[in-house]
């Protein structure tokens, strides 16, 4: 199953147009679940909710072959968390999805790390997706959910100084 999941503070419709697009020429072969948000576009092509709770989440991510979602650190340390690959598509400040370039920056400093593939634009998505499902097992999202203990106790000496 695919997970596909726009976050939980913005709408991203341009990700979901995207998706609901591969799932018309997928389905229904490809279970798919999309989680939309408060979006305008309705899929016409894939299950969708508009929101899940925190537990149905996490039961949707551990139950999920691949995860796809916008570029931001929450779904992709949740995705980790679950040892799930996931695909990222940055939100982009030109179309107006967000008022900072900031996930570009963070998709750039993901791009090589095992398990998380990005798509730098929506044409790259089924691209993406397909090299993420023909993954090896060991080829599975490496980062931690909290910051190193060297950089905690960098902070904590400031904040006590």
């Amino acid at each position: 199953m695919i997970f596909v999941t726009i976050g939980s503070m913005f709408p991203f419709d341009r990700l979901i147009r995207a998706m609901d697009a591969w799932a018309a020429e997928r389905a229904p072969e490809t279970e798919l679940l999309a989680q939309i948000g408060a979006g305008a576009y309705e899929p016409r092509n894939m299950p969708w909710v508009r929101r899940l709770d925190q537990a149905d989440f996490a039961r949707t991510v551990a139950r999920a072959d691949l995860v796809v979602a916008h570029a931001g650190m929450g779904s992709v340390i949740t995705a980790g968390r679950f040892g799930k690959p996931i695909v990222v598509l940055p939100r982009r400040r030109e179309l107006g999805e967000l008022t900072t370039d900031h996930q570009l920056a963070t998709a750039g400093w993901l791009r090589d790390r095992p398990g998380i593939h990005v798509a730098d634009r929506d044409a790259d998505l089924g691209p993406a997706i397909a090299g993420a499902l023909a993954r090896r097992d060991d080829d599975r999202p490496h980062l931690a959910p909290t910051a190193p203990e060297t950089f905690i106790a960098r902070i904590r000496q400031c904040i006590l100084s």
